[in-house]
């Protein structure tokens, strides 16, 4: 899903259709750094060839960090910062989008696990009157549906009180939804598929109902503080990335624009669907404990796993917070792509979580441009 004027946190564009938003022009030269704490024994020459084919495609800079048996590889191409020049580096955080999604999707999996809500519980149960009339029936949406968007719920970027670009705005979780149910429904629940990031800011809403804490305590309670991911941070309506280590967010809405320097940006308009910050390392080691088992049980593990089709696409079957991809060599990898105002992200991996990768890039890419992941995963996943 694409909106040319304004700013959705999907970007799941990136995969589905194979395009992205805005545009910004790779500088001439490129500034390359390489990161190997511990290096497998896996040939990575084909990965960073794949990182600077991507370059080419218009984004300032590019990391990548990959786990694998333990051990991590990382490279850095590109430029952070277009004025300075100032190189990009594997340890850069980054606003990560949709990835948020994962998270967030993984904390009602364990209140699953808990007995506190039942998957097949419906919407109205938990948020009496919060989806209702405008065609919209709560009793008939299942938790289940929003989570792999099969609720028919529609995408509140396309309301016309949408306007995303304003870097300073702020959002409530309440104002979103309602933007996206003053949209009649996509389809009946059940009934279709499509990417809603209304369903999902549902979810933070629906999280506070059940456990009396905020989507972003009980994520940090929950996800962060266990697996100590020191560098994931949930910002609210802060607009700074937290530090100095970070690179330089760009967006440019068309060619005939100037670049724009969207680093400060209040992300309260992606809410519990996509206002999260990480890095490689931190996001490789979530996605390891999460396909590993090590988060969910086996019976919630198994229900995020079991997917609904798309008709997208880059997309073999969407789960509850996570999708699959199958590569042209056979390899799936399971995961989730981000997109927010100057950053693109893919995170995920293989089964078991023994093997995962994540790339980031610092602008959301050219309008109708490939997919810029595709072929850095095929490289990295070969047989």
């Amino acid at each position: 899903m694409k909106i040319r004027s304004q700013i959705t946190f999907v970007s799941l564009a990136l995969l589905i259709t194979g395009s992205s938003p805005p545009y910004v022009k790779a500088e001439p030269t490129q500034n390359v750094s390489s990161s190997l704490q511990t290096s497998t024994q896996r040939d990575h020459n084909s990965v960073k060839k794949a990182m600077h084919d991507t370059l080419q495609l218009g984004f300032p800079g590019i990391l990548a960090k990959t786990s694998e048996d333990e051990k991590t590889w990382g490279y850095a191409a590109g430029v952070a910062n277009l004025s300075t020049k100032k190189p990009m580096e594997t340890d850069f955080r980054f606003r990560i989008g949709s990835v948020t999604k994962t998270f967030t999707a993984t904390v009602v999996l364990q209140l699953a696990g808990e007995n506190r809500l039942n998957l097949d519980d419906s919407i109205e149960k938990w948020l009496p009157g919060a989806i209702q009339g405008n065609g919209y029936n709560g009793k008939q949406i299942t938790i289940r549906q929003i989570l792999n968007h099969t609720s028919g719920i529609a995408e509140y970027s396309r309301s016309k009180d949408a306007d995303f670009m304003d870097p300073k705005k702020s959002y409530t979780a309440e104002e979103l939804v309602k933007m996206g149910t003053s949209l009649p429904p996509d389809f009946a629940p059940g009934k279709g598929w499509y990417y809603s990031n209304t369903g999902y800011v549902l979810l933070g809403i629906l999280i506070e109902k059940v456990t009396g804490n905020s989507y972003a305590e009980e994520i940090e309670n929950r996800i962060i503080e266990p697996l100590e991911l020191s560098d994931t941070f949930l910002p609210g309506n802060s607009s700074v990335i937290p530090g100095t280590k970070h690179a330089r967010g760009y967006s440019q809405p068309d060619e005939a624009s100037e670049i724009k320097d969207v680093t400060y940006y209040n992300p309260s308009a992606g809410s519990s669907a996509g206002d999260m910050i990480s890095t490689a390392d931190d996001l490789n080691r979530f996605f390891s404990s999460l396909l590993g088992g090590r988060l969910l049980k086996e019976q919630q593990l198994k229900q995020m796993l079991t997917t609904v089709p798309t008709g997208k696409a880059g997309i073999d079957g969407y789960g509850l917070g996570i999708f699959e991809t199958k590569l042209p060599n056979g390899v799936s990898i399971w995961g989730h792509t981000g997109g927010l105002l100057g950053f693109s992200t893919i995170a995920g991996g293989t089964l078991g979580g023994k093997h995962t990768m994540v790339v980031s890039l610092n602008s959301l890419g050219r309008d109708n441009s490939p997919n810029p992941f595709t072929n850095i995963l095929l490289a990295e996943f070969s047989k």
